[in-house]
């Protein structure tokens, strides 16, 4: 996978984040603190800079309190952003 995919994967997941925290109604700041990240970790996801772990999607959607649905679509986003940063490859459906 190249580098623009990563990139595009990264920019997909930092999008939806800033899209569930706007509908959760937080500031960067607040979401950082209720997620127990640093307000840079969060600025770098929601930018698509960083993919984020696994344990961070986790911490991500607690925070934002996102229902299954909404939940498991936000993590298989975050996978295949994860993996292809890692220079995985995202499984198919993912």
């Amino acid at each position: 996978m190249g580098i623009d995919q990563d990139s595009d994967l990264r920019g997909a997941f930092g999008r939806a984040l800033r899209e569930q925290r706007r509908l959760a109604r937080l500031t960067q700041q607040e979401l950082a603190v209720k997620a127990g990240l640093g307000i840079r970790t969060l600025s770098d996801l929601e930018r698509g800079v960083a993919g984020p772990r696994p344990a961070t999607a986790e911490l991500l959607c607690t925070a934002l309190g996102l229902d299954r649905p909404a939940a498991e679509d936000f993590h298989a986003l975050a996978l295949a952003s994860w993996r292809t940063a890692r220079g995985g490859t995202p499984r198919p459906g993912s």
